[in-house]
């Protein structure tokens, strides 16, 4: 269970030029170089106080090896059959458009989700980005390192699946929560 250490989150007054909302993504790709692709993809999508409204998850066809399975778990066997990119551009973009992307590592993600939409002739509906490291800095949150294993810790976030784009995306999702409840209760 999520335990909120932000001290009277619900009556602290709420910053007007906040977003109204945002979308939580993680990706699990074959790699981290630049032509490698996204096998899966998960959206937590939160108000504009990180409430959650809902979630989505997808396994991607990425048409070529799936690269490392001792981290994500993805075998070939696994993907088989899973849509390719292409095929779920729209709904991902339903879910991304007139929000934030929330990240840890924005950079990575959003990197990747755009290349992927590039590769299926397509913008990725991305406007504004927020990383949960940089905010996690700017909290000044006494983190052993910026990992997203640490963050969760800190806010008593248990991870289910480290490296499963649903589960990394939930644990961000509810560790988000109650850093945005501190960057607006110190003006941030």
């Amino acid at each position: 269970m999520l335990e909120d250490r932000t001290p009277e989150a619900s009556t602290a007054p709420w910053p007007a030029a906040y977003p109204q909302g945002y979308a939580v993504v993680d990706v699990e790709t074959t790699g981290l170089a630049r032509d490698d692709r996204i096998i899966s993809a998960a959206v937590y999508r939160l108000d504009a106080r990180g409430e959650v409204e809902d979630h989505w998850y997808t396994l991607v066809d990425p048409e070529r090896d799936p690269g490392p399975v001792w981290i994500h778990g993805l075998t070939s066997d696994a993907l088989a059959g899973a849509p390719l990119f292409a095929d779920i551009a729209e709904e991902f973009a339903a879910r991304l458009a007139d929000r934030v992307l929330v990240a840890h590592n924005a950079v990575f993600d959003w990197q990747m989700i755009a290349r992927e939409y590039a590769r299926a002739g397509r913008e990725a509906p991305v406007r504004q980005r927020l990383c949960t490291i940089a905010l996690a800095k700017a909290l000044a949150l006494p983190l052993p390192n910026h990992k997203l294993e640490s963050l969760a810790a800190h806010f008593g976030v248990v991870q289910r699946r480290a490296h499963h784009a649903l589960d990394d995306a939930r644990v961000l999702a509810e560790a988000f929560r109650p850093s945005l409840r501190a960057a607006a209760a110190s003006a941030l």
